[in-house]
């Protein structure tokens, strides 16, 4: 390791979820671990354990472990961790099953307000949800350019007063495991929104993408130097806004009216990511002028820089403050009777501009207020193709690779978990192609740092409407279909329960119990359908293509049509098919291509499919074509 001991530990310390109401995965060898004073001598009891304690003696760098044999089942006990006088104990700890919850903002989603406006059902839920064997440890979203050894959190336990706080998914995938078990189940949750896979791989699992190295090399010149290389990264993005601010001299587009609060996409720029600039003249009641004013903006998405009368007076010029209402204070000696206000946005991906609710834009003095809502200019500047990704104003941001790893994953490592979790690839939509190779190998990097084979359990993204998208985030899932072949993965496809207008699916109850159903059959050996109808193989038929499906019993569109259907000839030009469903076959044909020689399925970014088999579970999107690499 590049960084061995920074400081070694003066006094017995755990990791913050080896504490009070956790819960152990059962019937392993659990490790357990802590730190201390080097050279120190350390004592493990389990209440369950009998009179024979464990013990470790501490390294050189403080770090002590022991391995803890836990029962099948165990009720609340106890375990008294003991150095040098020191004593910890650790009360109403529970032996079950234990996993890990991962992702980007769809895992992140919680069951009540809070993370989102909760999702369906979210208040019957959380009513309902008082169970003191289901437990919950959110992980604090922090980032560190090398390995950490601790997270901040708590264990909680389900209650109407905790469990709108949990995430929706990771909630509803307990749950269900309760039920079908009927022993303690706990959720360790680390995720964050919008965020990347290569930032939740370790540096070691990132090794085979050379496209990484850079900012790799970065992360670990601020691990030496931090000081030096958080003022060269400050730098850099003066720079970069520097460089930015000059779009208004070479204008893609002339001015244009527009009205505010409102978003890019709103007033007509859908496909558009990267700068643009809104102005307004303020022509103000002479008794405001030479006084000081508030002016507020509400939340811009991403970053913006705000002049009055040319002169900054505010900005969020760095990462991740895109729900943060903007207030600015502008100086006295800058406020006349006529003025001008200038707010250059940048958008990075997805929505952007602003998104404040009526009232959100207005100035404040004193008591009164000065509304600017309504008519601005609009004039577009760059894109991010031409400006590239701006430095972070942190030192270290979420989507720096391996970042998410070290703060959020590394110190968990190497606890004795059920199994994984996961739901992300939003983030990685528009590098579909590194994605078949990225995604498993941060499986098998986690499979690694775990030191066992961990099921590891996703969800394919679900249909939504991302602008300008020309098949990526189809493709994206059929990376996410690819990873299937590595032994103990499992998928829970989303394709009937997406929402074409949101990003976020409310529907996280049936996300959770298909997850569930992966875990009864991968991890916990029960005998049961847990996948829909799984694409397998094309036969030409003539004029028709059969398609054959695993998992495929009972196929059924409910009585509609088979939509987005697609077959194509030699052509190369795809049609929309018609189908019939014959066993656990689709036959599929077009009066537009007599010889048919290939077919897919929910191509569309935003196609809800509606195919599913008797255990009422949905097929995957698909293309019976072999991939073809970036060309794709």
């Amino acid at each position: 390791m590049l960084f061995l001991c920074l400081a070694a530990a003066a006094e017995l310390r755990l990791p913050a979820f080896f504490s009070d109401h956790m819960v152990l995965q059962r019937a392993v060898e659990v490790p357990l671990w802590g730190f201390a004073a080097p050279g120190a001598r350390v004592t493990v009891r389990a209440s369950w354990s009998g009179a024979v304690p464990l013990s470790a003696r501490a390294d050189a760098c403080g770090r002590w472990q022991v391995a803890l044999a836990t029962a099948e089942v165990r009720g609340p006990g106890e375990l008294v961790i003991e150095c040098d006088g020191e004593t910890r104990t650790l009360r109403d700890v529970l032996v079950g099953e234990l996993w890990l919850a991962s992702g980007q903002s769809n895992m992140e989603w919680t069951l009540g307000p809070g993370v989102g406006n909760g999702v369906g059902g979210w208040q019957e839920a959380v009513a309902s949800s008082a169970d003191p064997e289901l437990r919950y440890f959110e992980v604090a979203n922090a980032v560190a350019p090398a390995p950490l050894d601790d997270v901040q959190g708590e264990w909680k336990l389900a209650s109407p007063e905790t469990s709108g706080h949990f995430s929706a998914t990771a909630y509803f995938f307990a749950r269900a495991l309760r039920r079908e078990l009927g022993v303690p189940v706990g959720v360790i949750a680390s995720e964050w929104g919008g965020t990347p896979a290569e930032a939740w791989t370790s540096a070691h699992g990132l090794s085979e993408f050379p496209e990484f190295a850079p900012g790799l090399a970065r992360l670990t010149e601020l691990a030496r130097d931090p000081a030096g290389a958080g003022a060269r990264q400050e730098q850099a993005l003066e720079e970069y806004w520097r460089e930015l601010t000059s779009f208004e001299l070479r204008v893609n587009s002339i001015d244009r009216d527009v009205t505010l609060p409102a978003t890019f996409e709103q007033h007509g720029e859908e496909a558009f990511d990267g700068a643009g600039s809104y102005l307004r003249e303020v022509t103000l009641p002479a008794v405001w002028v030479g006084q000081e004013l508030v002016l507020e903006l509400g939340p811009i998405d991403d970053r913006d820089q705000t002049l009055w009368n040319g002169e900054r007076v505010g900005g969020h010029e760095g990462t991740g403050d895109w729900q943060t209402p903007r207030r600015y204070v502008v100086p006295a000696r800058l406020v006349r009777a006529t003025n001008t206000l200038t707010v250059r946005v940048l958008d990075t991906g997805g929505l952007g501009g602003f998104h404040g609710g009526a009232g959100s834009l207005r100035l404040v003095r004193g008591g009164e207020t000065f509304d600017l809502s309504g008519t601005w200019k609009w004039r577009r500047g760059e894109s991010m193709a031409t400006l590239g990704w701006p430095p972070s104003l942190e030192t270290v941001g979420p989507w720096d690779p391996s970042a998410l790893s070290n703060a959020m994953i590394a110190p968990l490592e190497p606890a004795a978990l059920a199994g994984v979790i996961w739901y992300q690839g939003e983030s990685n939509r528009d590098r579909h192609a590194q994605y078949r190779k990225l995604f498993p190998a941060l499986i098998e990097d986690w499979r690694a740092r775990f030191r066992r084979e961990l099921p590891f359990l996703f969800v394919q993204i679900a249909p939504f409407g991302y602008g300008g998208d020309t098949g990526e985030a189809f493709w994206l899932r059929e990376a996410q279909r690819e990873t299937l072949s590595l032994p103990q993965t499992g998928m829970a496809v989303t394709m009937d329960i997406g929402d074409p207008a949101d990003i976020h699916p409310l529907e996280k109850r049936l996300v959770g119990e298909r997850l569930a159903l992966l875990a009864l059959e991968q991890a916990y050996g029960r005998e049961l359908v847990s996948s829909g109808p799984a694409f397998r193989a094309l036969r030409v038929e003539g004029a028709r293509l059969r398609l054959e499906f695993e998992h495929g019993a009972g196929l059924t569109t409910r009585g509609e049509p088979l939509r987005h259907l697609e077959v194509r000839g030699a052509d190369g030009v795809w049609h929309a098919a018609e189908a019939g469903l014959e066993g656990s076959t689709v036959v599929a044909w077009s009066a537009a291509v007599p010889a048919p020689v290939a077919a897919r399925l929910g191509f569309g970014a935003a196609d809800r499919t509606n195919l599913w088999n008797a255990a009422g579970l949905p097929a995957s999107s698909f293309t019976s074509e072999a991939p073809a690499g970036d060309a794709r």
